[in-house]
């Protein structure tokens, strides 16, 4: 998670990669999760959420502090 935060900052290839879509279909079967999926699921907050929370440093340590004991600011 905090991990995320420091991408969402920085221009970099890693932040292209994350936010990138591949053309083409789709495979059969079941989706796989996603690492976006998970933070988004763990934060409980929708995905334009967290990508604000994430540019701001403070506002990111707040909720990744705050996972484990179920008192995450929304």
């Amino acid at each position: 998670m905090k991990y995320y935060g420091h991408l969402r900052r920085h221009d970099s290839i890693q932040k292209r990669i994350l936010e990138g879509k591949i053309d083409g279909r789709r495979g059969r079967g079941r989706r796989r999760q996603t690492w976006l999926g998970n933070i988004q699921e763990t934060s409980q907050m929708k995905m334009c959420e967290v990508c604000e929370t994430a540019l701001d440093r403070r506002r990111w340590r707040t909720v990744t502090a705050h996972l484990g004991d179920g008192m995450a600011p929304s």
